[in-house]
């Protein structure tokens, strides 16, 4: 008996737009270059955020949870997302973060309090402290009468990545409508839900094209098997659910070969490199196109690399409260 598909709660504004950058290709030295533009998925200046938040807060609804408990660093956006979509459903929210508190706060997490999330903080700047501490911020708020729902930094899991996997089954649709098939896709990747959803999707489509991680975050040899993972584990639910019919072949499962992740972290996460900071100014320049200089302008400054003459697409993740910051001097 298929499993029943999962439940899913409609944030964003889809399918978002494929657009050509003619000028940016030009100045990059790139064949023909399209923009998948999820910076315009129009929840809460989510971007990238808003299609995995689809399915997790949808599960936990079905869980009957009345809290959303999430973390990562103080400028995380994927938590100010968290919160903008618990305060929609109806639920509280829980953020972990890294660090102590700011004297004063960034954008992201101004965002988050101000949509009604409350804090706990893990007293180390390292990330990682925010992994130890989720599980019990979690277990102290059952042990105090509530229903908390778990998701991880980023909201990397495979039930997220379902999101992305469904996003490149959307941009089949948009390539096809213009008469492009074979491409390279050339993306950010922080926790790894984006890149793994795509993957996974890449797989289920007949790998029609070649995927580019640019590691934002952690290193190579870190963020390759940790997407590999949650493809495989996005492919198993979306084959389990019934989401997709194989048939008797079954559905295919991403390989290593599938993932590329390339390191694109400059001097470190959460500093601008010199390269993407170029990249932005020539996204600016040429495409009116805003993007942060610490996360999406980094992938950005990959397109030229990865060329080959064929067609591209950057897939834009967001990012535009910390290129405000950036450009006010603020700390996202």
């Amino acid at each position: 008996m298929t499993a029943p598909s999962p439940a899913r709660t409609r944030l964003a504004t889809l399918p978002t737009p494929l657009v050509p950058a003619p000028r940016l290709a030009q100045v990059m030295g790139t064949g023909p270059l399209y923009l998948k533009r999820d910076d315009l998925t129009g929840f809460a200046i989510g971007g990238n955020k808003a299609r995995p938040l689809e399915f997790l807060v949808a599960a936990a609804v079905t869980d009957r949870a009345d809290t959303l408990v999430t973390g990562g660093a103080p400028g995380s956006n994927f938590c100010a997302a968290a919160a903008a979509a618990a305060l929609w459903a109806g639920l509280r929210c829980e953020l972990v973060l890294a660090g102590q508190p700011p004297s004063l706060p960034g954008p992201a997490l101004a965002l988050a309090l101000s949509w009604g999330a409350t804090v706990r903080w893990t007293g180390s700047a390292e990330r990682d402290s925010v992994d130890d501490q989720l599980p019990r911020a979690a277990a102290a708020l059952s042990s105090s009468g509530h229903r908390p729902y778990l998701i991880p930094r980023g909201g990397a899991s495979g039930l997220g990545a379902i999101g992305y996997a469904l996003a490149a089954f959307e941009l089949q649709e948009q390539l096809a409508a213009i008469g492009v098939a074979a491409v390279r896709v050339v993306v950010a990747v922080g926790s790894g839900g984006t890149l793994a959803g795509l993957v996974a999707g890449n797989v289920l489509l007949g790998r029609p094209w070649t995927l580019v991680g640019g590691s934002v975050s952690r290193p190579v040899e870190d963020a390759a098997p940790r997407v590999l993972a949650l493809a495989r584990e996005c492919a198993r639910l979306m084959a389990g659910a019934g989401v997709l019919d194989h048939g008797a072949g079954g559905t295919p499962e991403p390989t290593p070969g599938d993932v590329v992740v390339v390191d694109a972290r400059g001097p470190g996460h959460g500093l601008p490199s010199p390269e993407g900071v170029a990249a932005a100014e020539q996204a600016m320049r040429t495409e009116g196109l805003m993007v942060d200089p610490v996360y999406t302008a980094k992938a950005l400054s990959l397109v030229p690399r990865y060329a080959d003459g064929g067609d591209m697409v950057f897939w834009h993740t967001g990012g535009l409260l910390d290129a405000v910051a950036a450009t006010a001097g603020a700390q996202p």
